[in-house]
């Protein structure tokens, strides 16, 4: 059994998206630049343990294997075998790169525009006013920094559509806008470590769009009730939200994963 989660915003929050939660709730999971930027709260971490002795935790996230390895508390306490990085560019096996699921990803860019052409067109939206950064993360996709109280939202989503022709895909999560090959995508890669690793179940987490492939293989999926699936997609068909927001959604989440991983294993308990 597999459970696959999204990292910032479903697992782990910044002080800005956890909601008001009593200070003594909170443990901090991850370290930058000295300081602790992402916490979670000390029921979901044992949460999450306990779900980690009955299930293969797998983080699967859209920051970079850099930005991934920020988090210490998942390699200090959880220690996963596999992890997902860069939307699912990158699988990460005892924390070394799979080389063959590296060379499926470069074959699966070529069905997708150029990132020059993506790059261009950008350039013809896009403006200092609302535009603070853009990076190419990894080689693989486009992270663009944002003034999101400024950014045009009716010019982005006509971008959208523009760039779906394209083959690549367009998610808005407040201060970020990622711009993500169709190839790359979260779904494709926990597909290819279940069938490593020989699972039959799995069940999943996550808050974006680009979560979106993860939830849709899925055998029960569950998405946060404040993110940018539910405020897009709020009727998503094989999707549950939470009844909570902010970090306290994690613990809901955790937990009604962990009775549903259970009740799999009481019904057949040499299932895998």
């Amino acid at each position: 059994m597999i459970f696959a989660s999204d990292l910032d915003r479903t697992l782990i929050y910044s002080r800005k998206s956890m909601g008001t939660v009593p200070e003594n709730e909170l443990v901090p999971v991850e370290l930058y630049q000295g300081d602790y930027i992402s916490y979670m709260t000390q029921t979901s971490i044992e949460l999450l343990q306990k779900l980690a002795g009955h299930a293969m935790f797998i983080p699967v996230t859209t920051r970079t294997e850099e930005q991934y390895k920020r988090i210490f508390f998942i390699e200090e306490h959880l220690q996963p075998k596999y992890a997902v990085t860069s939307n699912g560019g990158k699988i990460l096996i005892d924390g070394i790169l799979d080389q063959a699921w590296s060379a499926h990803i470069q074959h699966s860019l070529k069905e997708s525009a150029a990132p020059e052409e993506v790059s261009s067109a950008f350039a013809q939206i896009s403006s200092p006013e609302w535009v603070r950064k853009i990076e190419f993360s990894d080689e693989l996709f486009f992270s663009v920094m944002l003034y999101p109280e400024r950014a045009p939202i009716p010019v982005i989503e006509e971008f959208r559509h523009r760039l779906a022709a394209m083959g690549w895909h367009v998610s808005f999560q407040g201060r970020k806008l990622y711009l993500v090959p169709a190839g790359i995508n979260k779904g494709d890669a926990v597909l290819y470590i279940r069938d490593v690793v020989g699972a039959r179940y799995i069940a999943s987490a996550g808050d974006s769009l680009l979560d979106e492939s993860l939830l849709n293989i899925s055998d029960l999926a569950l998405s946060p009730r404040h993110g940018e699936l539910y405020a897009r997609k709020p009727d998503k068909a094989g999707v549950r939200y939470t009844r909570l927001s902010g970090i306290k959604a994690a613990e809901e989440l955790i937990a009604e994963i962990t009775t549903y991983f259970l009740s799999i294993q009481q019904q057949v308990p040499t299932i895998s």
